[in-house]
């Protein structure tokens, strides 16, 4: 004998509208399990949403069905009206059958059993649980719909806020001020005069018997409902507008507008997203090594209203050394003065340089020519063993050896003959343009604007600045100025030109590929 579970579901909708009552499915699914010879363990009842299994009769069966799985009296089957009082999902749907079915434990329904030993009923039930989940997704949009239309014709949808009561007007749902209505009122007048804070006057709702919590209170002040007005949200393309309702105004719209003209006074303006280069070039350029992570900048406004600018460590609750803007600005262009002496120093040297690297590109040149020369070799060698060949002078297995042997030599330098073909020397437009603009840095750097100036110290600085005791504790520079430097240093200590052309290339030289990067 097979031992089952009767569940009947409804919602108060359904149960209303199509007639699915609690006791009609149980008396149907009774009768059905009486002509079959089931033995009923239990019988459930629920009024609850299909619309995921979170319901708490449905919750007590399945703990109901894992109990029984280990005792001598284990549960076959959960029997059904139908499969849209199963499950208004897709895909729970059969989530949920596995899982009772791993129990033990089969769904089976009154009307709609599929023949699961047939080949196609995993089809026929997909479409039987797909097609209340549709019948679901239309009964929602035409509830929004309907919403939608109600709110546009002023009439109040949902739950009441607080200071009104949900009442039916002419048959139109609407609203009516409820015993708090005062409370409410005097709350936005106390919000309006400016005297106590948000969280004063909630607190004193609460102490009157209106409870709200912190969030809660700004959103009662912002809501244009207690100004008689009704927000009708967009949908689909139509888009947000505020409407006439049909109920009473708990306050007028000049006290509502003063009110939220005051709770906007009291939230700090956050500035997130103007630029403030500016202000603060140097902002993602700067390290604190103490808490390692990078400073932020800010404001500071003194007494008498004067501004005092900052760059500061970005860990909260915690004491950290703060950087007057000026002092910090100054250091840099200490450090960018040094780079402009540097290039002015390798200015002067701009002729021996030049000729320093075209000697470089004159080994280029014939590196390029020995690699040709060695390919027409190789070339005229394979056209070689193929005449060898078709003569029969040479077998089949030599060939192919040769020829193997000279296509490889041919591969090898053929890459490195377009290795040095695509290399081109950044030594001369270094020289030619990067070396002029370094030479006038620090003018440079003080006429653009902050962005321009926070692109220059990306070029410059290869990592972020740490700063101890006011002054600059690390300093690491990008290649090309780093370049410049060892060339500096290297044409102060030389003593006359002859041991430049010998030294300053292998000072200067950077690896194969580098390019000096632009500002």
């Amino acid at each position: 004998m097979k031992n089952v579970i009767v569940y009947s579901r409804v919602s108060t909708d359904e149960q209303a509208q199509q007639g699915y009552s609690l006791e009609y499915q149980e008396e149907t699914i009774t009768r059905y399990c009486q002509t079959r010879g089931y033995n009923i363990l239990a019988s459930f009842r629920e009024d609850f949403s299909a619309k995921d299994f979170n319901r708490p009769q449905w919750t007590a069966i399945v703990s109901l069905v894992k109990a029984s799985s280990k005792t001598q009296t284990p549960i076959d089957a959960i029997v059904i009206l139908r499969a849209d009082r199963f499950s208004r999902n897709l895909i729970l749907s059969f989530s949920e059958k596995a899982k009772l079915s791993a129990m033990g434990c089969e769904v089976e329904f009154v009307e709609g059993q599929v023949d699961e030993t047939n080949p196609e009923s995993l089809l026929i039930q997909a479409i039987s649980y797909a097609l209340p989940e549709i019948e679901n997704k239309k009964i929602s949009r035409r509830s929004r719909e309907g919403s939608r239309k109600a709110r546009l014709n002023g009439c109040y949808t949902g739950k009441a806020p607080i200071g009104y009561k949900n009442i039916r007007l002419d048959g139109d749902s609407t609203l009516e001020f409820s015993d708090d209505s005062s409370i409410v009122r005097e709350a936005f007048e106390k919000m309006a005069a400016g005297i106590n804070t948000a969280d004063e006057i909630r607190r004193w709702m609460n102490s009157n018997g209106v409870k709200i919590s912190k969030n809660q209170f700004p959103n009662l002040i912002r809501n244009v409902i207690y100004s008689g007005k009704i927000l009708v949200k967009a949908f689909e393309e139509q888009p947000e507008v505020i409407v006439q309702g049909l109920h009473p105004a708990i306050v007028s719209e000049e006290l509502f507008a003063a009110a939220n003209d005051a709770l906007n006074g009291r939230v700090r303006k956050m500035d997130f997203k103007s630029d403030k280069t500016e202000l603060y070039p140097l902002k993602g350029h700067l390290y604190c090594k103490k808490h390692k992570r990078s400073l932020s900048a800010y404001a500071s406004t003194g007494r008498k209203g004067v501004k005092y600018h900052y760059y500061i460590c970005t860990k909260p609750h915690v004491k950290c050394d703060r950087y007057p803007v000026d002092v910090l600005h100054n250091k840099v262009e200490d450090i960018l003065s040094k780079i402009q002496f540097s290039a002015k120093i390798v200015g002067t040297y701009k002729h021996i340089l030049k000729r320093t690297f075209e000697t470089g590109s004159t080994n280029r040149k014939s590196s390029i020519k020995n690699l040709r020369d060695e390919i027409d070799k190789l070339n005229k060698r394979r056209e070689f063993i193929n005449n060898e060949y078709m003569d029969g002078k040479l077998s089949s297995e030599d060939y192919q050896e040769l020829k193997n042997s000279i296509n490889s030599k041919l591969f090898e330098l053929k890459n490195q003959l377009d290795e040095l073909n695509n290399q081109t020397s950044p030594f001369n437009e270094y020289v030619d343009k990067q070396i002029p603009m370094l030479e006038n840095l620090v003018e440079y750097y003080r006429s653009v604007d902050g962005k321009t100036k926070n692109r220059i110290l990306g070029c410059i600085f290869s990592e972020k600045l740490v700063f101890e005791d006011g002054e600059v504790a690390t300093i690491k520079f990008t290649k090309p100025i780093q370049l410049l430097l060892n060339a500096s240093k290297g044409l102060k200590k030389l003593e006359n030109k002859k041991e430049v052309e010998n030294d300053l290339f292998l000072q200067l030289a950077p690896p194969l590929g580098l390019e000096p990067r632009t500002l």
